[in-house]
């Protein structure tokens, strides 16, 4: 009987210490996901540019082989906020924002964990490897004559509203919004809209979801969404991404939820097509 007790000890130590380092590995992926989006309103001149979007980086080492590849392949490096966190070494910040600019232009927000960790030392960092903040501000990206709006939205800020009804409504027009429930409640018309925070909840159990996901934020964790406020929104034809994220929060592990990193391919809507 001490010898079945033993060995039902040990297949359960194993089989804790291989789902650990199961769920360290999945954080640790480096995983791109490829996809193209049809953006309503997007200049003819834009269809096939090519966004890396990433959001939720916290204590993540980016690596120079995993991304120098990029270079000159995509056009524009956008990152959802949460570069940062409490305590977290300068130098890797930096390092990460250097690497990122080597690849293309790069345009961030704040996320929560930006705050919380610093604005002085992050500025300084953005200032100096030519990332540009949006806080809640404009600017736009610029192909031959044509250009399409991109709108930073400040985390939890109330100027987003203000912020769209300020620009020309036949603009395309993307958003970057750290909390996906923030960019729902956008009141004004918005092409696309990139969002990260949820982190796909990180620890997803089968069976059950993200449990430990604030129900909140359940039915928009990951993925893509229509930003229709329902079937009889005739004004609202944009599109919401929630990224999983590339990085962790609290804890070093992922489950049935990879880390992820996407390259969106921008598509005129097929209908619209010349």
């Amino acid at each position: 009987m001490a010898m079945v007790i033993l060995a039902w000890f040990v297949t359960v130590i194993l089989a804790g210490i291989a789902l650990m380092v199961h769920m360290w590995r999945e954080a640790h992926l480096h995983h791109i996901v490829s996809e193209e989006v049809e953006v309503p309103n997007l200049p003819s001149s834009f269809d096939g540019s090519k966004i890396l979007y990433l959001s939720d980086i916290h204590k993540r080492k980016l690596k120079k082989n995993d991304l120098e590849h990029l270079r000159n392949q995509v056009d524009w490096v956008i990152i959802g906020g949460d570069v940062a966190e409490k305590g977290i070494s300068w130098p890797l910040v930096r390092h990460n924002m250097s690497l990122l600019s080597y690849i293309a232009p790069v345009f961030t927000v704040y996320g929560n964990h930006d705050k919380r960790a610093g604005t002085v030392h992050l500025e300084r960092i953005f200032r100096d490897t030519g990332v540009q903040l949006l806080q809640d501000s404009t600017t736009y990206l610029r192909k031959g004559k044509s250009k399409l709006c991109l709108v930073g939205v400040d985390y939890r800020s109330r100027r987003g509203d203000s912020l769209l009804a300020e620009l020309d409504t036949k603009d395309c027009k993307i958003a970057i919004v750290h909390d996906p429930l923030e960019a729902l409640h956008l009141n004004g018309p918005v092409d696309l809209i990139l969002s990260g925070h949820t982190h796909g909840g990180q620890l997803v159990f089968p069976g059950f979801g993200p449990v430990f996901l604030n129900k909140a934020y359940r039915s928009v964790s990951s993925g893509w969404f229509s930003l229709k406020k329902d079937d009889n929104d005739t004004e609202q034809e944009g599109k919401l991404l929630v990224s999983k994220g590339y990085g962790t929060n609290h804890l070093p592990f992922r489950l049935c939820c990879p880390a992820e990193m996407h390259i969106i391919t921008l598509r005129m809507l097929s209908n619209k097509q010349p």
